[in-house]
């Protein structure tokens, strides 16, 4: 009958636990955390990693200077609607204004996204019309610039 030493022998981790340095007597080997931190990225940070930035600023040098202050404010105004629809929602919902008033405040948020939106609306046309007298015609440039 053979009998198996290994199977009863402790078992060793393939890692050393120290490697020392002969001439500095310190350990060479990163000490390793004994529980491993899942690491949170930021948007911008995931942006840059993924290559978007560098994509978009591609896209941004391939349009006129003027073109892209107008694609930058097109961007803020869209924005600016978002919030004021946010506000409109919440001002719908409130019950803090008799009635006759809120619905004149209702009605004059109303008048204002909608006098937004038509900015939206002239400057997207403009946008437009400087590609064009610009001579760009690629698509993914105007998509980009549009959307």
């Amino acid at each position: 009958m053979s009998v198996n030493f290994l199977i009863h022998s402790p078992a060793r981790s393939a890692i050393p636990e120290k490697v020392l340095d002969p001439d500095t007597e310190k350990s060479s080997q990163a000490e390793q955390p004994s529980q491993a931190q899942p690491v949170r990225l930021s948007e911008e940070e995931m942006a840059k990693l993924s290559g978007e930035e560098a994509k978009k600023e591609q896209d941004e040098a391939a349009l006129p200077e003027h073109i892209q202050k107008m694609v930058e404010k097109l961007e803020e105004l869209r924005e600016k609607i978002k919030e004021e629809q946010e506000l409109l929602d919440k001002l719908k919902a409130s019950d803090s204004y008799p009635e006759e008033m809120k619905a004149e405040l209702v009605t004059q948020k109303l008048e204002y996204i909608m006098a937004m939106q038509n900015q939206v609306i002239e400057l997207t046309k403009n946008i437009q019309d400087a590609l064009k007298e610009a001579g760009i015609t690629d698509p993914g440039i105007l998509l980009k610039a549009l959307a």
